[in-house]
């Protein structure tokens, strides 16, 4: 007896979990996705296909493939099997080689059906395996659910290692990101800063309203520093007792100081309470971290509120004011 295909399915109601997690996650348009073929034609329908996706790459060969990647660091991968100079398996080797690309989800689009192929592909480490010719909506359903299993596993990661009373990332968790993106920044060019922001007058504000308050000013500021943060790679921790740190990658100096000045003003409205804002920026092998220290120690010293301070290789330049 043949199957019987409905001509329209109403889409299943997510589940409880799935609807929290989801909220927890950005919109999934502004992922970076990698097309690799050597057939124009072909990254032109799969551009078609994704045209939703606002950053799309795409290269030809392997080696492009991997030079774009490493410089861009994409979060998903569409490889072709069969390619000139490098086929897509050694690409996949490479790719699973690389600590800073290693968790990317890749997924095959390749003609080839026998299964033996697609056991390779997973042995490979691929996530996904898709034959051609391409349906659309499987294709995009596909890579939505890899981007979203791919950013849900990262906020996994965050969610497991978070400090009690803010709730936000602890210090080792943020401490291990941090250098995971500047070897990032450091290999593709682009800006890094990290902000630290220490919550002043909160002695003697617990001095004078106790404990309670003082913790929920903590909470408070821990809050609006999560809200000013807009991207999926950026993320705040709690660093210091009264202090919280900000990690921006692919951001400028000014970038960071707009950031800092919001800070300071969603915090105007606590009359006890203010910021002062160091900023470090990542310079070559520079150190960001000793350059947002000795920022932050001039934001307490000195008459502004908010310094910067880029890295060097030997230390940090003299932090100056915004």
């Amino acid at each position: 007896m043949p199957l019987a295909i409905p001509s329209s399915i109403r889409p299943a109601a997510p589940s409880p979990l799935a609807s929290r997690v989801d909220s927890l996650l950005p919109a999934l348009a502004d992922a970076r996705v990698l097309l690799v073929d050597d057939d124009p034609g072909m990254i032109q329908m799969l551009g078609r296909l994704l045209s939703g996706y606002t950053q799309l790459r795409f290269a030809m060969d392997g080696v492009q493939a991997l030079a774009i990647a490493q410089t861009w660091q994409p979060e998903l991968v569409l490889l072709d099997a069969e390619m000139p100079v490098m086929d897509g398996f050694e690409v996949c080797r490479r790719l699973k080689a690389d600590p800073l690309l290693a968790e990317v989800p890749v997924i095959f689009v390749t003609q080839h059906t026998d299964a033996r192929v697609e056991a390779v592909v997973f042995e490979l480490g691929a996530a996904d395996f898709v034959a051609k010719p391409v349906a659309g909506p499987a294709l995009r359903a596909r890579v939505a659910m890899q981007l979203r299993l791919h950013r849900t596993a990262q906020h996994l990661v965050r969610l497991s290692r978070r400090d009690a009373l803010t709730g936000l990332v602890e210090r080792a968790q943020f401490d291990e990101e941090l250098e995971l993106e500047c070897r990032r920044a450091r290999r593709s060019g682009q800006p890094l800063a990290l902000l630290l922001a220490s919550l002043q007058g909160l002695a003697a504000y617990l001095e004078r309203h106790g404990r309670g308050a003082a913790d929920n000013a903590l909470r408070h500021v821990a809050g609006l520093a999560q809200q000013a943060l807009r991207r999926p790679a950026d993320l705040v921790a709690r660093h210091g007792e009264n202090v919280f740190a900000l990690l921006l990658p692919d951001t400028t100096a000014a970038g960071a100081a707009a950031l800092a000045q919001r800070l300071q003003q969603a915090l105007a409205s606590e009359s006890e309470l203010g910021l002062a804002i160091g900023i470090g920026l990542l310079a070559g092998d520079g150190d960001p971290a000793l350059a947002a220290d000795a920022a932050l120690a001039a934001a307490c010293a000195g008459p502004a509120s908010v310094y910067i301070c880029a890295a060097t290789a030997d230390g940090h330049e003299p932090p100056f004011a915004t």
